[in-house]
């Protein structure tokens, strides 16, 4: 842990807040992800005592992540200038320099080491201790908004871009979704709104983050959408929403899909037509 004035925290002001004696609360939008979700964010004496959905807000729910979002804030860890090593490698030795000698110490170490190796020498780690996108880099094209790898690091000449992205949203955010439809899970819209049924299997969207479909799907139901929850348990958003569980044995998910399809084909329920078009 790095002890300098870098990691020390002053309170936190806005000029949008309602004021009630030294408890304030300023609405804002959390930023623990890219959800956009509407949030109250209560301040005791300038600090962060917790956090609140926003109530009239489209999106206006809180995550464990965002409900924990104060951690992050004031973590010890956390820098908040950027730090230059002053000592030898491998200590902890840091002197706190401004962000325009940050920038031109980059330039030049980039500028260095392409001139000497060849800009394939460098690669680039990003992560912003939240959703990792930086595998997006490998199948986007220069100059797309993905991270900055995509709009830096590919124009600069080196293809190498890495990252510390969940082996969870990388198979089924990433690669999965790419080979099969050619896109990504964050250019895709499931039709929740206007479904008939609503099949919620292996996911617990009352426990997301961002958590942003539980709400959909109850407004689904109240228009009279039919929901089935199939997990190994009772989830939270089986009992948020009341919906028919199916319970199945951890490792059995495959087994019922199989069994599924054979039924849909035994019994001639499949749209032939579609499926072909398709």
């Amino acid at each position: 842990m790095i002890d300098s004035p870098a990691t020390r925290h002053p309170p936190i002001t806005t000029s949008d807040q309602t004021r009630v004696s030294h408890h304030e609360v300023v609405t804002t939008v959390c930023g623990i992800c890219d959800a956009g979700c509407g949030v109250d964010v209560h301040l005791e004496n300038g600090q962060i005592e917790r956090i609140t959905p926003l109530p009239d807000h489209p999106q206006g729910s809180v995550c464990p992540r965002g409900t924990h979002a104060k951690e992050i804030v004031y973590s010890p860890d956390r820098l908040l200038y950027p730090l230059k090593r002053c000592g030898p490698q491998g200590t902890q030795d840091f002197e706190r320099i401004t962000w325009d000698e940050a920038y031109d110490a980059i330039v030049a170490g980039l500028a260095r080491v392409a001139h000497q190796y060849g800009p394939e020498a460098i690669c680039m780690y990003t992560g912003r201790g939240a959703f990792e996108q930086s595998l997006c880099d490998i199948f986007a094209p220069a100059g797309t908004r993905e991270s900055s790898a995509s709009s830096l690091l590919f124009p600069f000449g080196s293809p190498n871009t890495t990252g510390v992205g969940a082996l969870c949203y990388v198979s089924y955010g990433m690669i999965a979704p790419q080979a099969t439809f050619g896109a990504f899970a964050v250019d895709m819209f499931d039709d929740i709104d206007n479904a008939d049924l609503i099949v919620v299997w292996g996911a617990n969207p009352a426990t997301d983050s961002p958590p942003r479909k539980l709400k959909r799907i109850k407004n689904a139901q109240a228009r009279g959408a039919r929901v089935i929850v199939i997990d190994h348990r009772r989830t939270e958003t089986a009992r948020a929403t009341g919906a028919q569980w199916i319970g199945v044995r951890p490792g059995a998910d495959g087994a019922l899909a199989l069994s599924m399809i054979h039924v849909l084909i035994d019994e001639e329920l499949i749209d032939r037509d579609f499926v072909e078009r398709w």
